[in-house]
């Protein structure tokens, strides 16, 4: 067996040996290996959002081992009971930014932070801008259960979903490097919003989960170099052919066929 095999039987394991309930979906336990196993038998910190059952608190530590920090955060006074097992407990709002800067300011640096609590895009939204705003190392911030950006009791978002919040935000990917190509790009209006995301160093979309990578070492302005001047420049032929094509939109929603135009404007 590989070591990422390991990893993933052993996250099975500790998910089956919980002394408490847990409800999870079969697919996300290779997801959590991918974001998280380089965690595992680190003196890291996990911070869970939405509690209550306390399996998964079990699960975490089982599976990362006794050095890691397992925090738990829930609404509900009763998730208390769990601090009695030796992990942290915070009760609070997550869709309440004051209750996050209050508890990531005391909590500190961390390594993870995984939403599984209200599954309301205006939380997981809060709670994924507040922990990119407070994270001063390399981590995770991930939110799962995405499903209910579609989900017709969710559904008062109406088409400010978290899932079109995550596709808006990779834009902000790109934003810094607009300075290739001057005239070209919209302007940048909200660059504080920019600044937010600069630490992100990808987004990344799995069935049911939503992950943003944050790594300071890498958010230096990109810039365009070559390796070496050519002597001469070679045609450029990107305009050349076909100047459009139909293709299936990949909504699943509808089904259409569309035409995208390309050519100078």
């Amino acid at each position: 067996m590989t070591p990422g095999q390991n990893d993933l039987q052993d996250l099975l394991d500790s998910y089956r040996n919980s002394p408490q309930p847990s409800y999870k979906v079969t697919n996300y336990f290779p997801i959590y290996v991918e974001l998280f196993a380089h965690l595992r038998g680190t003196a890291c910190t996990f911070i869970e959002t939405g509690v209550l059952n306390g399996g998964s608190l079990f699960m975490w530590r089982s599976w990362l081992g006794e050095q890691a920090r397992i925090i738990g955060i829930d609404l509900n006074p009763g998730a208390q009971r769990w601090a009695e097992h030796g992990f942290e407990i915070y009760l609070g709002d997550q869709g309440d930014p004051e209750f996050w800067r209050r508890t990531l300011d005391r909590i500190g640096e961390f390594d993870a932070l995984l939403d599984d609590g209200g599954h309301q895009s205006f939380q997981q939204i809060v709670t994924v801008y507040e922990a990119i705003g407070r994270a001063r190392r390399r981590c995770v911030v991930a939110v799962e259960d995405t499903c209910t950006s579609f989900m017709k009791k969710f559904s008062r978002h109406g088409d400010r979903s978290f899932l079109e919040y995550c596709k808006d935000a990779t834009d902000n990917l790109l934003a810094n490097t607009s300075h290739f190509f001057p005239g070209e790009f919209p302007t940048i209006r909200n660059q504080e919003n920019v600044e937010h995301f600069r630490n992100v160093h990808s987004i990344q979309f799995f069935s049911g989960i939503v992950a943003f990578r944050i790594n300071p070492a890498a958010a230096t302005r990109p810039e365009l170099v070559w390796n070496h001047e050519p002597t001469e420049p070679a045609a450029d032929f990107r305009f050349k052919g076909v100047d459009s094509a139909v293709v299936q939109w990949p909504g699943p929603f509808d089904r259409k066929a569309v035409t995208v135009k390309g050519g100078r404007t």
